[in-house]
């Protein structure tokens, strides 16, 4: 059975895990750049913020919830693929934006050569 701190500790992170994993979604949805950036922004605070919680909860020698450390090690790893997923999903637009850009140089250069 949890104390009272650690379920507030608990609580605390699981509210943050559901923020990390709404703001990947947005991430994954939203392509405005500006809004981009501080979403990026808001995960980095996010996931700092969760990993605090599970230093103190892993600190915490009288905390045996065996299986809830389990399912955030779970959750961790999940994470961390969506992340990933993001983050080439970014990747592939911004090598298709540079390409496109080189592909716009060379009409250009075409034109100017008439």
């Amino acid at each position: 059975m949890a104390t009272a701190e650690q379920q507030m500790l608990i609580d605390d992170l699981d509210t943050t895990s559901e923020q990390c994993k709404a703001v990947l979604n947005c991430l994954k949805n939203d392509k405005n750049i500006e809004e981009f950036e501080q979403l990026v922004l808001d995960l980095q605070a996010l996931i700092t913020k969760r990993q605090n919680l599970l230093n103190v909860l892993i600190a915490d020698d009288s905390f045996v919830q065996r299986d809830y450390l389990e399912r955030q090690l779970e959750l961790t790893l999940i994470l961390e693929v969506k992340a990933k997923l993001v983050m080439n999903s970014l990747h592939a637009e911004i090598h298709l934006g540079k390409k496109n850009q080189r592909q716009v140089n060379v009409y250009k250069s075409i034109d100017s050569d008439r």
